[in-house]
């Protein structure tokens, strides 16, 4: 035998790793792949049959589906199908940052599997702040149609435009951080489920915040699976630290949703979000030391439209709010302003401050010019970023200016506010430090 054939296994092997045949593959939930296992098949099978039921409802659920979709995954991994439902599951959940993992995992596996895997790889290594190779995914991606079986949206060549924008920008302002010291609140005020919607008092004294943690009043579940139904709690400045954070009761929180929306500058009066007509404003008064049942504020500010976050101007004149209204709408939320003695309309901020994206958690300063507000429009780095303008003498609003990195980041930032002295703000984030879901910093 020729000296030169001993090295043809060798040869042969080297050629056989470089095939498809030697890379990961998609394994299906069948019996011929798991001859063995045949009870743990069935009941992988009946989990995954769970969890497609829930993630095609409409609207799809995607909190319940993803425990299904795990225990399915814990009995075969190598599923792309599978794993890029579960990145999918946790792309629309507090945890998004969950989604990469297994959404990379999908398309080792096969990157055909899901034709919007391209765009679902982006979105989250979109909000890992891998920017670059975000843009990179987002430029393979392809339009994508509305599911009519379910909530998915479509997503257009304009959409794709805007997040690879949102991926510059991104880059450009983490190249040039803010000096600022971003803490978050810690334990007393935070807690493993979702944390946000902070209202501080004047003098710092006392935070109200909204929570979705274990002992809410009504003890129920929240139908998306994001934690128990929103209540409303209270933590007091002891001098050196936060208090923890206590449940305020009845009569302001229900069995229903209750959220933080606005305190005014005294702190006698507080804006409390209902989710009465698909969302309405109500709002308590102080009385001593107890607050009264929250009352709506009428038909002008209320609408069978969503009106989902609102503050006073510092002089008690003005309420502005978020609605999804259609009148003078620029996008899906815009930010409005109503002058409560008055028996005027409310009137659309306009364009300066309202995109064609949503505005969401909006902050009067103290200085009764300052406008702080979340939006997913303007220069956005992705999801809600804080922006703020000022009111000049004339009455018009300055462009929005982006509050910078790391104030913001690549997921929703949102319900800035600010205390009177100035040195202080508090808002809601994502951020990996957190101690659970959303977090207040």
């Amino acid at each position: 035998m020729p000296p030169s054939t001993h090295f043809l296994p060798l040869l042969a092997g080297l050629f056989l790793l470089g095939t498809p045949l030697a890379r990961a593959q998609s394994i299906p939930f069948s019996k011929e792949k798991f001859t063995i296992d045949k009870d743990g098949l069935k009941l992988a099978q009946r989990e995954l049959a769970l969890g497609d039921h829930e993630f095609a409802a409409d609207p799809a659920r995607f909190g319940a589906a993803l425990p299904h979709y795990l225990r399915a995954q814990k009995f075969n991994p190598n599923n792309a199908a599978l794993n890029a439902k579960i990145g999918e599951c946790y792309l629309h959940s507090s945890t998004k940052q969950a989604a990469l993992d297994y959404l990379q995992k999908s398309q080792q596996l096969d990157a055909t599997a899901e034709p919007k895997l391209h765009y679902l790889l982006a979105r989250a290594l979109h909000l890992s702040g891998q920017w670059t190779a975000a843009i990179k995914e987002y430029e393979q991606a392809r339009p994508v149609a509305a599911d009519a079986t379910s909530d998915d949206v479509a997503v257009t060549t304009d959409d794709l435009a805007q997040r690879v924008r949102e991926c510059h920008r991104g880059q450009q302002l983490q190249a040039h951080p803010v000096r600022v010291l971003l803490e978050n609140a810690g334990p007393a005020i935070n807690s493993p489920m979702s944390d946000y919607a902070p209202l501080i008092s004047a003098d710092e004294s006392v935070l109200l915040l909204t929570s979705r943690r274990v002992g809410s009043t009504g003890g129920q579940l929240d139908s998306e699976g994001d934690g128990m139904l929103e209540d409303i709690y209270q933590s007091d400045w002891t001098g050196t630290t936060w208090g923890p954070a206590r449940n305020l009761g009845a009569p302001i929180n229900t069995a229903q949703h209750d959220a933080t929306v606005g305190l005014s500058a005294d702190g006698q009066h507080l804006l409390v979000y209902s989710e009465d007509n698909e969302g309405d404003i109500y709002e308590a008064n102080l009385l001593g030391n107890t607050w009264s049942k929250p009352k709506s504020l009428g038909s002008r500010l209320n609408t069978k439209f969503t009106e989902s976050s609102a503050c006073y101007s510092p002089d008690g004149k003005y309420l502005y709010f978020v609605s999804d209204r259609p009148d003078g709408n620029r996008g899906g939320r815009d930010i409005y302003r109503l002058e409560l003695e008055a028996r005027t309309p409310a009137e659309n901020l306009g364009p300066v401050i309202n995109s064609p994206y949503d505005e969401e958690g909006v902050f009067m300063h103290p200085d009764g010019k300052t406008l702080y507000f979340s939006s997913k429009g303007h220069d956005s780095m992705g999801g809600y970023d804080i922006f703020k303008s000022t009111l000049n003498a004339k009455g018009q609003w300055s462009e929005p200016e982006n509050l910078g990195w790391p104030i913001n980041s690549p997921d929703d930032d949102v319900y800035f506010v600010m205390g009177a002295s100035g040195q202080h703000a508090y808002y809601s984030s994502n951020q990996p430090d957190g101690q659970g879901s959303k977090d207040i910093y």
